[in-house]
Order: C-alpha cells, then structure tokens, then sequence
C-alpha cells in the first residue's frame, strides 16, 4: 500500500539568526539576532505585558514623605494649687530624647526656686515676678521622666504650672532673645524683642489675677496653649515665625494684675 503526498516543514522563530540568514518564512529580528515570524517579534515578546506594567507600578511602595519640619507642639498638661510650696504635672507620655521641654508658670510670692524633672536641666529664660508673676523656663529632655516640678520654699501661695513638650528645636543655644513685661491695666504687654535667628517659635505667656479674661494676642496670628485658672490666672500662646523680626504681642485681659514674658527659641 502507498500513501502519496509532500512534507511542508513549518519555520520555527526563536533559533539563532547564525549568518544573518534565516529559513523559508522567518526574518532575522535585529533586536535578538533570532529568526522570527515578523523583525519585532522578539522585542515585543520580551517586554512586560501592559498589565504586568500596570500591576508594578499599583504595587511599588509610595516614594518616602519627609518628616514635618520647624517646631511642633508635641503634648501639654497643667496644674494649679491654691496654696502650696511644691506643685507637679505630669505628660500623658514619657517625651522624646532630644526634644525640648518648656515650663510656664509661677507664684505671686516671688521668683520660683527651682525647675526639675522631665528628664532635663532647666534654664530660666524669663521671667517676670512683681504682680502675678509668670516665669518661662526650658530644657532638653533625655526622655526618662514625664513628671515636672515647680518649688518657691517656706511659702504656701497660689501656683501655677503648664508643661508643654516641642519637637524641632535645636538641642544647644537653645534661647535666641526673650522680654518682659508687668503693669496694673489692660493690654498685657511685653517689651518688644528682635530675633537674631531665623525660624524660632516664639511663646508669649501671661500671668493675672482673677477673675480674669483674656482675649486674643495680637499682632500677628497666635495659637492658645492650655491655660490655667485658679487664684491666678495663667494665659499663653505661641507662634512659629521663619524670618527675623520685632515682635511685640499683646492681649487685652479684665483684671489689671499681670506680668507677661516673651521667648523666642531657636528651630534649625
């Protein structure tokens, strides 16, 4: 029995191009050096389906987001005693090393004796003692104790104390310039102060008596702190500035017995 007919081999693409010249049917693609149906067929074969490329770049992680920059509040807390030698406040969380601790707060008795804890050695950077009194101290905290303390010995009067914690400050020459200020009527006043540095974060507080209303600082735009109310009252506010400049805040108040401090803290 005899079966007749013809072997029509089909091209395979994919083998090597060797002298340039390929069989009956196939191209050598100049992209691979490899026969293939059509010149482009390898370069497209090789590449990422549009899927796949759409896939990668859903799936790729987000590029990084920089880290906020300039001072930033980061916790406060305060307290008052009516009548005491010794008052504390405590943060809700212990603070970061390296961040910077401020005090403000007082007693009408006189010019506290002591700043502690927080992890920190404290610096008085103004203070203001001949009516309500209002001191502003700061320290470098090493991140070991949440809990600040306020001393005037041998004396049981009123007292004031609000902790705030602060992120990006520098850790060294930390006070740029500060003022103060004490009178018997409205508005509560500082002196005027020029920054030598560029971006500071400037805290402006007011001790009072009471009852006591406080209105809103100016000029400029400041944003409130925690105050305190008790047999003193106690005001303050901050704002972030980025150029060097006077500043001179002011806030009208209702009592007529107030001392006001103004510091201006150096940011990188």
């Amino acid at each position: 029995m005899l079966w007749g007919g013809c072997y029509a081999p089909h091209p395979q693409p994919g083998a090597p191009c060797g002298s340039g010249s390929c069989p009956a049917g196939l191209v050598c693609s100049p992209a691979t050096q490899t026969c293939e149906l059509h010149a482009l067929d390898a370069a497209l074969s090789d590449s990422p389906a549009p899927d796949a490329r759409h896939d990668a770049s859903i799936d790729a992680p987000p590029p990084p987001v920089d880290a906020p920059s300039g001072p930033r509040l980061v916790q406060q807390n305060t307290n008052h005693a009516d009548s005491a030698a010794t008052l504390s406040v405590t943060l809700a969380n212990l603070p970061a090393a390296g961040d910077v601790l401020v005090m403000i707060g007082g007693d009408p008795a006189g010019s506290l004796g002591s700043v502690t804890g927080g992890g920190a050695t404290w610096t008085a950077a103004a203070k203001s003692t001949v009516n309500a009194n209002v001191e502003i101290w700061v320290g470098v905290t090493d991140g070991s104790s949440a809990t600040v303390t306020i001393a005037l010995p041998n004396t049981t009067s009123p007292m004031t104390i609000a902790v705030s914690e602060w992120a990006g400050l520098v850790a060294t020459n930390l006070v740029d310039v500060t003022s103060i200020g004490d009178g018997l009527a409205s508005p509560a006043v500082p002196a005027a102060l020029t920054t030598t540095n560029a971006k500071d974060l400037l805290l402006f507080g007011v001790g009072d008596g009471a009852p006591n209303t406080f209105g809103t600082p100016g000029p400029g735009s400041w944003t409130a702190l925690d105050g305190v109310t008790g047999l003193i009252t106690q005001g303050a506010w901050y704002r972030v500035v980025t150029a060097t400049g006077t500043f001179g805040p002011g806030v009208g108040e209702s009592n007529g017995h107030w001392d006001a401090a103004l510091v201006a803290l150096r940011a990188p």
